[in-house]
């Protein structure tokens, strides 16, 4: 008979959890509460809990803390975590934290006791456990380089392996199987560059459809499909980055071309049809450099070739180069050169 501790900061989701598990056939001995993460953690030194139900979003100590937290001290104390539809970030957070299962709002109470008779089941050692007993890491590398070929190939060894398992697995252990692979390979899309946004809509699609799996082969077919869709985010984002260079490089000639004008992140958006905020963030990104910052640096590199190539006063190569004042142009200059322009003058004069 096992102990089990209940976290959650609402009442009604606790009792809900309570009576859900209260009226199963599992081999429950007792079942505690904990309002907060902070709760939780006294109550788990206390009362070593073999299972811990943890919602994800609480004040204070929120679940992905309080496991990572728990599974320092008890690495085998099972974790479930709690999350909503729509948060994405969190399923990749569960996973590092070490949860060993995760189910989403709204909980059907036939997935809860499935999910802890499973995780009852791995305490014991006695039954399935396909989550931790799968390596996903080819998966994940394939996925990262956008080879969907390579891919199913490799997803379907990993099925053959479920396939194997004796005795075969549940609907509901099918499922978290497939929300588990899913969220891996979704992570996996995210770090190579795949749109947070876009990655949070699809993983949302991809689980009402997991929610009609019926059967392993009904299950490789969603996962292939899913595969398939998180390769294309990947691609998407891949288009999207190259057009952002093309774009940056459009924006970059026509600082090159109108340095010397009084242009602006609003005026070169416009150019180049994005919106100021947009065009300032992929510039970041891209070039590790803001917007204002690539100006400035465009603007001393031209004073700085005339200072050396021409005799004009400081007063007109501030002027030439687009600085408001003199007095400005040589407080930058000497910031970046540690130079004033005339010391820089003196020095380089001549040189190419």
């Amino acid at each position: 008979m096992y102990k089990v501790l209940l976290v959650d900061d609402e009442e009604l989701e606790r009792k809900i959890l309570w009576l859900t598990l209260q009226n199963s056939d599992l081999p429950i001995a007792t079942i505690h509460e904990a309002v907060n993460g902070r709760d939780a953690l006294e109550k788990v030194h206390l009362l070593q809990p073999d299972l811990v139900i943890m919602d994800i979003k609480m004040p204070g100590i929120d679940g992905i803390e309080a496991t990572k937290q728990i599974k320092s001290f008890y690495p085998s104390t099972e974790v479930i975590i709690l999350t909503a539809y729509g948060k994405f970030s969190y399923s990749q957070k569960a996973i590092k934290a070490q949860a060993t299962d995760y189910l989403l709002k709204p909980i059907l109470p036939q997935l809860l006791i499935e999910a802890v008779r499973q995780a009852l089941n791995r305490l014991s050692r006695q039954k399935f456990q396909p989550g931790p007993a799968m390596d996903f890491t080819n998966l994940e590398e394939l996925v990262k380089v956008g080879d969907l070929g390579e891919g199913k190939r490799q997803l379907a060894l990993i099925f053959a392996k479920l396939a194997e398992v004796e005795p075969l697995p549940s609907t509901a252990l099918l499922y978290s199987f497939g929300l588990r692979l899913m969220v891996i390979v979704l992570q996996a899309a995210l770090s190579a560059g795949a749109d947070p946004g876009e990655v949070t809509s699809t993983e949302y699609d991809l689980v009402q459809n997991l929610s009609h799996i019926t059967s392993h082969s009904t299950l490789e077919a969603w996962g292939a499909g899913m595969l398939e869709k998180c390769i294309r985010l990947l691609g998407s984002a891949i288009q999207q980055h190259n057009q952002g260079l093309t774009l940056i490089r459009k924006a970059m000639e026509y600082i090159d071309h109108n340095y010397a004008e009084n242009i602006s992140l609003n005026m070169v958006a416009k150019h180049v049809h994005l919106s100021p905020a947009y065009l300032s963030r992929i510039f970041n990104k891209n070039t590790g450099v803001g917007f204002t910052d690539y100006l400035t640096q465009v603007r001393l590199k031209k004073a700085k070739h005339q200072l050396r190539r021409s005799a004009d006063t400081i007063d007109q190569i501030a002027i030439a180069t687009g600085f408001n004042s003199s007095s400005y142009f040589s407080a930058i200059f000497k910031k970046s050169e540690g130079l004033t322009p005339s010391e820089y003058r003196g020095k380089h004069f001549g040189v190419s």
